[in-house]
């Protein structure tokens, strides 16, 4: 039987003796080889619900947005503001092309917005994920405790049973179920937690790019010329545009980055939970 490590651990407390006893009292002969079944079965669906969580995610969605949002920057290059030299340059003006700038930009600040929005909404998912995570854990505990008040009660009625040969007892091999499920529930706990931490550096670089998105079209807007009243030359400064783009494409590729990593370790506890699972 496992060792109840977990409680020094502060997972979860040690089964109340008042509880124990209940059960050992209760005990019924007839019941031996469904004994606690409820309790199991219990604990298996509350597996199955960590598990289905955290199938839940959609990082796979906010790194195609993401990568559509840098593909936007990256075509938005401060150098097309300045005309042609030469020949080239003679039907071609400042004017002109910072007209046509400001169109390109407002199109694609639309897109970015509609990225932002998108990637607050996987935030909030997240979010969702983690409270249903955090239930799922606490509900495993709790099963965890009752599994374990189960099992002394049986290991306190197995103690005083005589060995009779001609007779199996069901008992042993019902604990070993009980234990079997308890192992399962016990190994679940810090799973679960994997699964959440897997996506909280995630959310934090999501959060950082929702925020960058404003940052960044606020401060082309300025440069631009098109925040507040409108003055009657305009000569955009393409360091400042270059420096604030550059800027969101640094979150932006930490976002990636960080998407990348929590889908590999979260695949990881997605294979663990449903072996556990498979297990019971």
């Amino acid at each position: 039987m496992a060792d109840g490590a977990y409680r020094w651990q502060g997972q979860a407390p040690t089964p109340d003796s008042a509880r124990v006893d209940a059960i050992h009292d209760a005990w019924s002969e007839a019941e031996v080889g469904a004994f606690a079944e409820p309790i199991r079965a219990g604990a298996v669906e509350k597996i199955e619900r960590a598990l289905a969580a955290a199938r839940t995610g959609d990082l796979t969605e906010a790194h195609a947005q993401l990568t559509h949002a840098r593909s936007l920057l990256a075509d938005l290059r401060p150098e097309a503001l300045e005309p042609r030299r030469g020949l080239a340059g003679l039907f071609d003006s400042r004017s002109g092309r910072l007209k046509a700038f400001r169109e390109t930009w407002k199109r694609a600040a639309a897109s970015l917005d509609q990225v932002a929005s998108d990637l607050s909404d996987r935030v909030a998912g997240a979010a969702r994920r983690s409270g249903a995570l955090d239930t799922a854990w606490t509900d495993i505990r709790d099963a965890l405790v009752e599994l374990d008040a189960h099992l002394l009660a049986a290991a306190r009625r197995l103690s005083g049973r005589e060995t009779i040969e001609a007779t199996p007892d069901p008992l042993p091999g019902r604990m070993k179920t009980l234990d079997a499920c308890r192992a399962a529930s016990l190994n679940a706990l810090p799973l679960i937690r994997h699964a959440q931490g897997a996506e909280g550096r995630s959310v934090d670089a999501l959060k950082a790019c929702t925020e960058g998105v404003g940052a960044w079209r606020d401060e082309w807007k300025d440069a631009l010329g098109l925040a507040g009243k409108k003055p009657k030359k305009v000569r955009p400064d393409p360091d400042r545009l270059g420096r604030a783009r550059d800027a969101l494409m640094v979150q932006i590729d930490r976002a990636l980055a960080e998407l990348t990593t929590a889908r590999t370790r979260r695949a990881d506890v997605e294979g663990r939970l449903a072996s556990l699972r498979q297990g019971l």
